[in-house]
């Protein structure tokens, strides 16, 4: 009985892993239609300007917000075949409440990529600081770590 105890542990353990290893973040939106997706590992796949990433999550936002908010704000965007973005999740690590920056709507209404073949779950860390932005695109190949990755 406590062998079949344990292999049924195992087992939900087994299967639910992969529910949570879809997000990246610890705030999590569920909005996304998440069948099947690749991540970005040591190149971009979903192309885009940082430019347009920049303009669109600061949209709607006042110039007193832009030359205040400080910190970094980490998102995971699933990107579909179309371009289209989801807001999959994220971490706001900035002076600013994410209701007030209206991350997931900017995200998903205004954010438009390159169409491409497959859906990606492309990761973008934006840094505030001294009134700048800096945007990294971030990759993993052990599904742990996140590195930075380049556009080649």
């Amino acid at each position: 009985m406590k062998t079949l105890k344990h292999l049924f542990i195992a087992l939900t353990m087994f299967f639910c892993a992969p529910v949570f290893a879809q997000h990246a973040y610890p705030e999590v939106t569920n909005n996304c239609y998440l069948d099947q997706f690749v991540l970005e590992s040591d190149s971009i796949i979903a192309k885009i300007d940082n430019a347009k990433i920049i303009e669109a999550v600061t949209q709607g936002w006042d110039d007193k917000m832009k030359s205040k908010i400080e910190g970094v704000l980490g998102l995971q965007i699933l990107v579909d075949n179309r371009g289209n973005s989801c807001l999959i999740s994220y971490r706001n690590d900035t002076n600013q409440k994410p209701k007030k920056m209206n991350i997931e709507g900017n995200v998903n209404d205004h954010l438009k990529w390159a169409r491409q073949s497959i859906k990606v779950s492309a990761i973008a860390v934006l840094e505030f600081k001294d009134g700048e932005i800096s945007v990294k695109r971030m990759g993993t190949k052990d599904y742990v770590n996140l590195v930075e990755i380049k556009d080649n």
